[in-house]
């Protein structure tokens, strides 16, 4: 990890770069304040010494590239831009050919993608709104110039959702992030509550529990592909969930290695897995705990829930997890508790999403099994921007797909 100062404050384009430094290992020019902000904060837990961040556009990176050195890596911004393909043109007339260009912009269309990885020669793109995940994940191995860490090539991606204490809507942001995956980003999804005595999350969307999952992970000899279609309950064309509501006094003793084959089968299967984890790290949920991408830690806004974040966000990454936790205040704004701005001051982070307060919708929403996420408002809202800061997807009818093709620029 780098010292924060590495990391060159924004300001204006046309700035000398920093002093003695021939070729910056990273130069990057992201025009809104949302994008530098993850992008500083993945180069400050990960990135190269040296590397400097500015407020700019593509043409701010190229008037400045004309007088000074090509860095190792170049990141531009080309959102807004009615002629991306010439902006680049005017940048790769100025830049050394063996610089690795990185480019975010606003289109998220395949046809567009190919045109600038295949026949302009950048190296990746990605659009936004960015997510510190999705920067680690594709930017940071480029600009570090190191393997990606993966759990395996192919497969889903898994997603825990855990509750620092219990009855903080872990389950609730859980149920209808896998729904919200499904339903409106059009994934395959499955859904896993590991409280198999008192877990909600199929009553959550109206699914009933099987002994599926007691079995896959009591006997995992007995797990394949056909037996996850027949275990796993239907909520959708694209979702189901495995979940139990096994005997108070019956416990459940689990098989080495049953949760890890479990998650790979799911992931051969599904785009995504949605684990709904219980609070306190049983040993269940710290052996799935090594096997995720992603943490989304939930949390209620007062002391204890403040003292308990800090906790669980202090927990080293798993070998697959590229970013930091997502942080998720629920219930802001709830009568008698921290204010939104204390919860800040008390933790020294900005939640990553925040839910309010919302007591008639939540739960009569869970009572009737219809999850509260199919209707609009700020609940649905917050789902959303979770969806994007934990997988970068957007709603389904959001695609398009443009075509235009330009000759190579950049050597890659």
């Amino acid at each position: 990890m780098q010292d924060e100062s590495t990391v060159a404050p924004s300001g204006d384009p046309a700035a000398p770069l920093a002093a003695g430094i021939r070729r910056l290992p990273l130069l990057a020019f992201l025009a809104d304040a949302r994008s530098e902000q993850v992008l500083r904060e993945v180069l400050l837990e990960a990135g190269p010494d040296g590397a400097e961040v500015r407020r700019g556009d593509i043409t701010a990176a190229t008037e400045l590239l004309a007088r000074a050195a090509t860095p190792q890596v170049l990141l531009v911004d080309i959102s807004g831009l009615d002629e991306p393909f010439a902006a680049l043109d005017a940048l790769a007339r100025v830049c050394e050919p063996d610089v690795r260009v990185l480019v975010v912009g606003e289109r998220d269309e395949v046809d567009f993608y190919r045109d600038l990885t295949r026949n302009l020669g950048v190296t990746e793109y990605l659009p936004k709104p960015l997510t510190r995940d999705l920067v680690s994940r594709t930017f940071l191995p480029l600009i570090a110039n190191r393997p990606s860490a993966h759990l395996g090539q192919r497969g889903g991606r898994v997603v825990m959702v855990t509750g620092v204490r219990g009855g903080v809507g872990a389950s609730t942001i859980a149920a209808n992030l896998a729904v919200h995956l499904a339903d409106e980003a059009r994934r395959h999804v499955a859904l896993v509550d590991l409280d198999l005595h008192t877990g909600t999350a199929a009553l959550l969307v109206g699914a009933r529990a099987s002994a599926g999952l007691r079995t896959a992970i009591e006997a995992p000899e007995m797990v394949d592909a056909l037996f996850l279609d027949r275990a796993g309950q239907p909520v959708s064309d694209r979702l189901r969930v495995f979940a139990a509501e096994e005997a108070l006094t019956s416990p459940v003793v689990a098989a080495p290695e049953a949760i890890g084959h479990l998650i790979r089968l799911l992931r051969d299967r599904f785009n995504h897995v949605v684990i709904d984890a219980p609070a306190g790290l049983p040993p269940l949920v710290r052996e799935a705990l090594d096997r995720v991408h992603q943490r989304v830690l939930v949390m209620a806004p007062d002391v204890a829930n403040a003292r308990d974040l800090a906790r669980y966000h202090a927990l080293p990454n798993a070998p697959a997890q590229t970013s930091s936790a997502v942080v998720v205040l629920n219930q802001a704004g709830r009568p008698g508790g921290l204010a939104q701005k204390q919860v800040e001051e008390t933790l020294r982070l900005v939640p990553d999403v925040v839910v309010p307060y919302l007591p008639r919708l939540l739960p009569a929403a869970g009572n009737l099994g219809k999850p509260a996420v199919m209707r609009a408002g700020p609940f649905r809202s917050a789902i959303r921007l979770l969806a994007q800061e934990i997988a970068a997807v957007r709603p389904a009818e959001e695609a398009g797909r443009r075509s235009r093709r330009l000759f190579g620029l950049f050597r890659r």
